[in-house]
């Protein structure tokens, strides 16, 4: 682990920000920062791991394709794509082929609820982080998470039926409730508000450039910003189980979703330190503990891996 000096940054006296501290808002850049990012890129094809379709025999190519093809219809029924690269990028999300990776032994209408769920969290992180009215306003955001958190309260208002975004999660909600019972609903709702509440911070904390005192901190908040946990949460209505939450279940799951989170963060590490990302663990890193890059980099794949081995059979 590289021993380098923690810098002493004033934390702000604030209850939305008392476990973040302020930093400059730019990293100055390294000489060899490219070389570093690079060497990244070819590190991550490594960590590919494509199984062919036929390992599931209950998934074929004609139904990957049903899958996909439900993705791109539902999106454009609630005219949820509307410009040219924000249906590329969708389209190269590749969903469906995800969901009948997850889910191959549940029927096409529970994979489609999966799927559709999936595509709205797309929508709604595509949403915030690129709107002009959105990006870098947490009062505005706050506005449409709770119009979010209304509808699965039951308690829609009127005026969301002017909001594209929010019908679409009515639709998703409306059917998510004819399979489940209102434990699980409390629970989905518990978890997902965990989620706005997540998105909020993040966006406040950008717009003050503060980021976490320390990576444990980054992790816990990261756990909630990522969505992971309400898509363990579909586990239960769509395989028709209850699951018992006991520790180990529970680590388990925190370790899967802080390594579903890791990776997301080094495949956009390169984009988020262009536009001044807080929410990724490197820059946390870089920036709390004064790591260089490539430090950053081998201090999270070292704390990543150490955690992987406490799950090997």
């Amino acid at each position: 682990m590289p021993k380098i000096k923690r810098k002493t940054i004033k934390v702000k006296d604030s209850k939305l920000t008392e476990e973040w501290k302020e930093v400059p808002k730019q990293i100055t850049p390294k000489s060899n920062d490219t070389n570093i990012l690079n060497e990244l890129k070819q590190a991550l094809k490594l960590l590919k791991c494509e199984f062919p379709l036929n390992v599931h025999e209950h998934v074929t190519e004609e139904e990957v394709f049903k899958m996909e093809k439900h993705c791109y219809e539902w999106a454009k029924k609630f005219e949820l794509i509307t410009k040219k690269t924000t249906n590329i990028e969708f389209k190269l999300s590749k969903f469906g082929l995800l969901i009948c990776y997850i889910f191959p032994t549940v029927s096409f209408e529970r994979r489609c609820l999966a799927v559709d769920f999936f595509n709205w969290l797309f929508f709604v992180d595509d949403l915030v982080d690129k709107k002009k009215d959105l990006k870098g306003n947490p009062k505005e955001i706050k506005i449409l998470l709770d119009k979010f958190k209304n509808i699965l309260d039951d308690n829609p208002q009127s005026d969301i039926f002017q909001n594209s975004i929010s019908i679409a999660l009515w639709d998703v909600w409306a059917r998510m409730k004819k399979i489940t019972n209102e434990t699980w609903r409390l629970k989905f709702r518990n978890t997902i508000s965990l989620y706005f509440d997540a998105c909020y911070l993040n966006a406040h904390n950008k717009q003050s450039h503060s980021i976490p005192n320390s990576i444990e901190e980054y992790i816990k908040i990261r756990r909630n910003s990522g969505a992971v946990m309400t898509s363990f949460n579909l586990i239960e209505p769509l395989l028709g189980i209850q699951l018992s939450y006991d520790l180990n279940i529970q680590n388990l799951m925190d370790y899967c979703n802080d390594h579903i989170c890791f990776i997301n963060d080094l495949y956009s590490l390169k984009k988020e330190l262009v536009e001044g990302e807080v929410d990724n663990i490197i820059v946390v890193l870089q920036r709390s503990n004064q790591y260089s890059l490539r430090e950053a980099i081998e201090y999270a794949m070292l704390h990543d891996y150490g955690r992987a081995d406490n799950y090997k059979c």
